[in-house]
């Protein structure tokens, strides 16, 4: 018996034309689909890569606005979630919320509250009540100041969330060495 050349054999020899047409292939799309494991799993180890790399644990809790500079500092402690002032040259803000104009804030040396700011913060407390009723308020606040900003403005902030009742203040800053 002669070698021949190896090939397809299974139901080849069957005299039906839909069997054939089916062993064959014909031209038609296979019935098994490869699924491309390899670039499906570079693309999740590269996610989690991203979002690792991405996420912080260690209180760093706040944006930085573009037109704000914050200071530099080297002994630094991580940040609590609180109520965030921002003092940048144009308006002071909580948490996003416009509180007055800065330039407006820095033309007056008194020192005065600013009432729409105590207001707010008192919002807050009472808010902090409600959600948290067996917990003692922390009373913290986080002040976002410009580093160019008038002393004058950061001072009638600080005044203002003392009059709130809100005692622990405290300053966001840039992390520059140090432990």
């Amino acid at each position: 018996m002669p070698i021949g050349k190896p090939g397809k054999v299974l139901l080849t020899r069957v005299p039906l034309k839909f069997v054939a047409k089916r062993v064959g292939g014909a031209n038609h799309k296979s019935l098994d689909a490869s699924i491309p494991l390899v670039p499906f799993i570079d693309f999740l180890i590269t996610l989690v890569v991203f979002l690792l790399t991405s996420f912080s644990a260690s209180g760093e809790l706040l944006a930085q606005q573009a037109n704000l500079k914050m200071p530099d500092a080297h002994n630094v402690v991580d940040l609590e979630i609180a109520p965030i002032i921002a003092i940048n040259p144009q308006v002071m803000t909580l948490d996003g919320r416009r509180m007055g104009d800065t330039n407006s804030l820095a033309a007056n040396p008194q020192l005065e509250r600013i009432e729409q700011l105590v207001q707010d913060l008192e919002t807050l407390k009472r808010n902090w009540a409600i959600l948290h009723p067996s917990q003692p308020f922390p009373a913290t606040v986080v002040i976002q100041a410009d580093q160019a900003i008038d002393f004058r403005v950061i001072k009638k902030a600080m005044f203002s969330a003392a009059q709130a009742g809100y005692s622990n203040i405290s300053f966001a800053v840039n992390r520059r060495g140090g432990s």
